[in-house]
């Protein structure tokens, strides 16, 4: 794009042109000097002869709108907006404070490295600036956080710039704004949330710590694969991963809530909710991943009764069928005993189990996972992908007394994994939110 002005020239009698600092899709920025008070700032110029589009003016007259709303020290305070006629032309001017330092594309370009002590040093800022962003009724989304829009002062500090694709709505638009390889799957489709600018963000923080354009890097499952690629803990690098999922719904539900797991500071709704009292089940969730251990019930009045039933139903089916072979019945007619010899085999291993059994599950929430049963020296497990499940349910799929006895359900395609089925009802239902939250599947 051609220059429209070069340095020395003095816009509208006060802004006098130092040096060009960037172009756009809308339009040119310049370093300038405001004659009357010698600041320095950036002048942002928007040509109507050389538009193409409409829309082009409209974003950015609502960047000079949304921009003079703004107070925050981390984002350059709006100064002016004028226009002025040629002519052969009508230019628009957009006038802030200039930001100190270089954008972090330009430090990355000139070998700058940093290590995830500072990258998460600089997701903490930037996350700062969302959350005031994100607190306007509607919130405002950048929609275009990229390397090239962030700038770093030496001492650290960091200035969100550019707000040319800013948006004060939830949008479900037709029009696709934001930068390829930073921009968040929805963009593509004309939609933005708040989770979008997290998006954006954590593909600029992969920017850093890769120093490669997150187009290019490896994907699995339409989400960039960077573990094998960047020297990070296990807990950024999950915390990463959720900033980075292709569905918005899927990310954190907002700078807030990202800013405080990035913390430590759990605030999910997994972390809120109240276990029943003396309930033994022992659940640990980290940001990608969920364990929980189910011990020995051990003897209580519900095992005691279920026992009772099972002995006297295999008593009953011992002596009837004992006493079916002594009259020397036909053999189909004994045989005909298997199917509920089964059922009281299958109450007493379960009784057992519940008395001395211990259940395991583990699930990586990009990967796989696991359930185990263990009674004493046997063992027994299923593995599968994480992607392969349905939901987790609560179902039921045999009576005793003629009441359905309830099982937390795994439903993995065609496969379902029952396990708990002795646990209290209420342990039951806590335990099958905890796993629905973690897994972000609807409970049915």
């Amino acid at each position: 794009m051609e220059l429209l002005h070069q340095p020395g020239d003095a816009i509208a009698q006060r802004y006098q042109i130092v040096d060009i600092l960037g172009q756009g899709g809308i339009g040119i920025t310049y370093e300038a000097i405001d004659l009357q008070s010698s600041q320095r700032v950036a002048l942002k110029e928007l040509s109507l002869r050389r538009m193409t589009d409409w829309k082009v003016l409209e974003l950015f007259d609502r960047e000079a709108k949304t921009l003079s709303g703004l107070n925050y020290p981390c984002i350059p305070r709006y100064l002016d907006y004028f226009q002025v006629d040629t002519p052969h032309d009508r230019r628009f001017y957009l006038v802030q404070e200039l930001a100190e330092g270089r954008s972090l594309s330009s430090l990355v370009e000139s070998g700058w490295h940093t290590n995830e002590t500072e990258v998460r040093r600089l997701a903490e800022q930037i996350l700062e600036i969302l959350i005031y962003l994100q607190e306007f009724t509607p919130p405002v989304i950048h929609r275009d956080i990229k390397p090239q829009n962030i700038i770093r002062r030496e001492d650290g500090q960091v200035f969100l710039v550019d707000f040319g694709a800013v948006q004060n709505t939830i949008t479900q638009g037709s029009t696709v704004i934001g930068t390829y390889g930073y921009m968040a799957p929805e963009q593509f489709r004309g939609q933005a949330y708040p989770a979008t600018d997290l998006y954006g963000l954590g593909t600029t923080l992969l920017f850093l710590l890769t120093h490669q354009f997150p187009a290019d890097l490896p994907q699995y499952r339409l989400k960039i694969d960077f573990r094998s690629l960047v020297e990070i803990s296990p807990e950024f690098g999950d915390w990463l991963e959720t900033m980075l999922e292709p569905i918005p719904e899927d990310r954190f539900s907002s700078a807030k809530h990202a800013l405080a797991n990035l913390r430590g500071e759990h605030t999910s709704t997994i972390q809120k909710r109240r276990q029943p009292a003396g309930s033994r089940i022992g659940l640990k969730n980290t940001l990608g991943r969920l364990v929980v251990e189910i011990p020995p019930a051990g003897w209580r009045f519900q095992n005691v009764s279920w026992l009772g039933f099972a002995l006297i139903w295999s008593g009953f089916l011992f002596f009837w069928t004992a006493g079916a072979i002594a009259v020397g019945a036909y053999v189909f007619f004994p045989l005909l005993s298997i199917p509920f010899w089964i059922v009281g085999l299958g109450m007493l291993g379960g009784i057992l189990f519940s008395v001395a059994g211990q259940t395991r599950l583990e699930i990586d929430r990009v990967k796989y996972f696991r359930l185990q049963w263990k009674l004493f020296w046997f063992s027994y497990e299923v593995k599968g992908k994480t992607a392969d499940i349905d939901r987790i349910e609560l179902s039921s799929n045999y009576e005793v007394n003629d009441k359905p006895v309830m099982a937390c359900t795994l439903v993995e395609g065609l496969r379902s994994h029952r396990f708990g089925a002795w646990l209290a009802p209420s342990e039951k239902e806590w335990l099958v939110n905890e796993i629905s939250t973690f897994l972000r599947k609807p409970l049915p």
